[in-house]
């Protein structure tokens, strides 16, 4: 069909200067038509031996050329798409690392805390057992400083009495006195 065409493309000029040759459009001038015709054979022989197979080579290297930048657009393509899933992998990585890093740092977070309040628990009940050593010093301090109040009392009256003559009913009942007095000393 396309040689037909090609054939009918070569004989239309020949066709249109017999048209001009004075006869009708249907009167062939044969010896027109044989040279046109041997023209034509001998112009596609040429160029079937000289610039056909060029003309071809050229097709067929586009055709590879086109056929290899497909090829490459594909392997580029697929490189990219295994690139995009590498990347989102690592990003899935990075992110349960992060979300590692952010519970460890909580855990950690909730550790200190913890040992702080069992160290400020520590110092409280240390600061408590201080105060309460210092009250039954103060306590004990308290006592001697009131034995020794009585004491000097003791010896103040001692010697009031015995300024006076002692019997044994007074010498009694300055003993149960002094005893009472030291009981209620002991319970405060």
């Amino acid at each position: 069909m396309k040689k037909l065409f090609i054939a009918g493309l070569a004989l239309s000029p020949a066709l249109a200067f017999a048209a001009e040759e004075g006869g009708g459009p249907l009167e062939i001038n044969w010896g027109l038509q044989i040279w046109v015709i041997l023209t034509f054979v001998v112009m596609m022989g040429l160029l079937a031996k000289i610039a056909f197979k060029p003309i071809g080579e050229a097709l067929e290297r586009r055709g590879a050329t086109i056929k290899a930048q497909l090829d490459e657009a594909e392997k580029s393509r697929a490189d990219a798409k295994k690139l995009m899933e590498d990347y989102q992998k690592q990003i899935a990585e990075a992110r349960a690392e992060a979300a590692k890093v952010i519970e460890e740092a909580r855990q950690l977070g909730e550790k200190v805390r913890k040992d702080v309040v069992d160290k400020a628990t520590v110092e409280a009940s240390a600061v408590v057992s201080r105060a309460q050593e210092e009250i039954v010093r103060q306590k004990d301090k308290g006592i001697q400083e009131m034995k020794d109040t009585i004491a000097s009392l003791s010896v103040q009256i001692a010697s009031k009495v015995i300024e006076k003559e002692v019997n044994e009913a007074t010498h009694k009942q300055l003993v149960e006195n002094l005893i009472k007095d030291l009981a209620k000393v002991r319970k405060q």
